[in-house]
C-alpha cells in the first residue's frame, strides 16, 4: 500500500549565510562583495543611460567628469567569460559515464536472468511437433505453465505426501497477439489421462507412465520432464504448446513479499487448519496468498479441487493488476528476485520481454479464464470419483471440444470431440459434468472495485497460520 510522501522543510536549507551577514551589516560599514546565489533569482540588468537630444544615432554621450573629491572609483569594462576547452570534453566523457554504467548494469541484469532462465541440459525441450503451425507463428503463442509443489506435510491437504514434486497446478496460457487476447485454461490436476498400466498411450504410439493415473503425476513420473506432460496435452486436448514455464510453488511467498504484497479480492470467508481471511479486498502477503490459492478444504469449499481453481482466479486478476499497473522497466527488475532458482523455461529473454509488452497491452476485458468440464462421482450410480485407490475426475470431451472450438482455436479451426484423445469413456460417470465457467479479468476487476468502494478493505482481515495479520 503506498505510504503519504514526507514534505521536507526547505526555507532554512535554502537561506544562504551570505544574505544573512548582508542583512545584519551596519550601514557605515562597506558591503563585501558575495559570493555569487546560484539560488537567488537573477536581476535585471541597468538601462541604458538615454540618448542626448539631436545627437547623432551612433554617438555616446560625454562622460561626466570626476567629482571633485574623486571618491567615485573609475568605471571597468565587464571581461566576458570564455567557455574553458576543457569543459565541452568534460561534459561528454560524464554523459559517457552514465550511458556506459547504465548499459553495464542492464548487461549484468540480463545474465542474471537469463542465467537462471537457462533449461537444465539434460531438460528435453518441446517437440516442433506439438508447436504452433508455422504460419500462425507470430500471431498466436501458446505457453504451459505448471506450479510444481516440492514441500511435504502441508496443512493445506489431507494427504501430506501425495503431491510432492507434482503438478499442483496446470494452465494453459494462449497469447493473441494479432487479436490483442489473453485465453487461459485451468486444467484440474487430479484429471485421469490413463485406465491401463498407469501408461499414457499417445495416438502415435509413444507412451509415458503416470503413476497416479492422474495428469499432476505425468512430468514427475518421467523424470520431471514437462516436455512430456506437454506431449499429453497435446495429444488428448489438441492444444499446441510452443514454450513452457514450471513455478516452484515456495516461490510463491517471496515473489508477493518482492511485490509488496497482492490486493485481492476474497469472494467468501476461508478458514482451515488455523489459517483464515475474510471476505472483502485484502493486501496478501507471501504467506496469505500462498494458503489463499493452495486451500482447498473448509469453509466455502464443496467440490475441493474445483472450488479451489475458481479461487485461484481472484488471486491472478491481482497479480494481473499489479504487474500492469508497474512499468516496464520495475518488471524487469523484478526477473532475478522472481526467476532465482524458482522459475524455469526454455522462453530466452527476447521472447519474455515481448510477452511482458504484449501482455500491458491487453484490456483486461480481453483476458479470459475457463477450466475443462470434468465429470464428478456419481453416487446414484454406484460410482465413486476414486480410481485404483486413487481420487480423480474425468474428463468430458464432448463439453471440452465445445470450449476448446468456441476459444482456443481461434486460428486451427475446430476438432471433433472424437478426435480427442481423452478418456471419457474408459470409466464410468453421469450426464452432467462440472461447468467451463467462463470469466473476464475485468469481471473479475469490478467485484474488488465494489468492495472498494464499499469500505470493505481491512488489512487485519486475513491471518494466517501464525495468527499474525497478512502483511506482517
Amino acid at each position: 500500500m503506498s505510504q503519504t510522501p514526507r514534505h521536507i522543510k526547505t526555507d532554512r536549507s535554502l537561506n544562504r549565510p551570505t544574505e544573512r551577514r548582508a542583512e545584519k551589516a551596519p550601514a557605515s560599514r562597506p558591503v563585501q562583495p558575495a559570493q555569487p546565489d546560484f539560488f537567488a533569482e537573477e536581476k535585471p540588468a541597468p538601462a541604458e543611460p538615454p540618448r542626448r537630444a539631436g545627437g547623432s544615432g551612433g554617438a555616446k554621450p560625454p562622460r561626466r567628469s570626476a567629482p571633485a573629491g574623486g571618491n567615485e572609483p573609475p568605471r571597468r569594462r565587464k571581461k566576458k567569460k570564455k567557455t574553458p576547452l576543457w569543459l565541452p570534453l568534460a561534459v561528454t566523457l560524464a554523459v559517457l559515464a552514465v550511458i556506459s554504467g547504465v548499459v553495464v548494469y542492464a548487461v549484468g541484469m540480463v545474465g542474471r536472468v537469463e542465467e537462471n532462465l537457462r533449461p537444465e541440459e539434460d531438460a528435453p525441450s518441446i517437440t516442433e511437433e506439438i508447436q504452433t503451425l508455422e504460419e500462425y507463428k507470430g500471431d498466436v503463442v501458446n505457453i504451459l505453465v505448471c506450479g510444481i509443489d516440492y514441500e511435504e506435510g502441508r496443512n493445506y491437504s489431507n494427504d501430506p505426501t501425495s503431491n510432492d514434486g507434482m503438478t499442483d497446478m496446470i494452465l494453459y496460457c494462449q497469447f493473441d497477439i494479432k487479436g490483442g487476447a489473453l485465453r487461459m485454461l485451468q486444467i484440474p490436476r487430479n484429471s485421469l489421462v490413463t485406465t491401463k498400466s498407469r501408461k499414457v498411450t499417445l495416438s502415435n504410439g509413444k507412451t509415458y507412465a503416470a503413476t497416479n493415473y492422474q495428469i499432476n503425476s505425468v512430468a514427475l513420473s518421467n523424470g520431471g520432464s514437462v516436455a512430456a506432460l506437454a506431449e499429453v496435452i497435446y495429444d488428448q486436448y489438441k492444444l499446441p504448446v510452443d514454450y513452457y514455464v514450471t513455478v516452484d510453488m515456495q516461490a510463491l511467498v517471496e515473489m508477493v513479499d518482492n511485490f509488496g504484497g497482492i490486493e485481492v479480492y476474497i469472494p467468501h470467508d476461508m478458514s482451515f487448519a488455523g489459517s483464515a481471511l475474510k471476505q472483502g479486498y485484502r493486501n496478501l502477503d507471501g504467506t496469505s496468498a500462498e494458503f489463499f490459492v493452495r486451500c482447498r478444504h473448509g469453509q466455502g469449499y464443496s467440490n475441493s479441487d474445483i472450488d479451489r481453481l475458481n479461487m485461484q482466479r481472484y488471486f491472478y486478476a491481482g497479480l494481473f493488476k499489479r504487474v500492469r499497473s508497474m512499468g516496464i522497466t520495475d518488471v524487469l527488475n523484478q526477473l532475478p528476485l522472481v526467476f532465482n532458482n524458482y522459475i524455469h523455461t526454455d522462453m530466452d529473454l527476447t521472447t519474455i520481454a515481448k510477452m511482458l509488452v504484449s501482455f500491458t497491452r491487453i484490456d483486461s476485458a480481453n483476458i479470459m479464464l475457463a477450466q475443462t468440464p470434468v465429470f464428478m462421482g456419481v453416487p446414484n450410480v454406484g460410482v465413486t470419483d476414486t480410481f485404483d485407490g486413487y481420487s480423480c475426475v474425468v474428463p468430458d470431451a464432448g463439453s471440452i471440444a465445445e470450449l476448446l472450438n468456441t476459444y482456443f482455436r481461434s486460428y486451427t479451426g475446430p476438432v471433433n470431440a472424437s478426435e480427442l484423445n481423452l478418456v471419457t469413456n474408459d470409466w464410468p460417470h453421469g450426464t452432467a459434468s462440472t461447468s467451463a465457467n467462463v470469466q473476464f479479468v475485468g469481471q473479475l476487476d469490478k467485484q474488488s472495485d465494489d468492495a472498494i468502494l464499499s469500505g470493505n478493505t481491512d488489512v487485519a482481515g486475513a491471518t494466517t497460520t501464525d495468527g499474525q495479520p497478512a502483511g506482517q
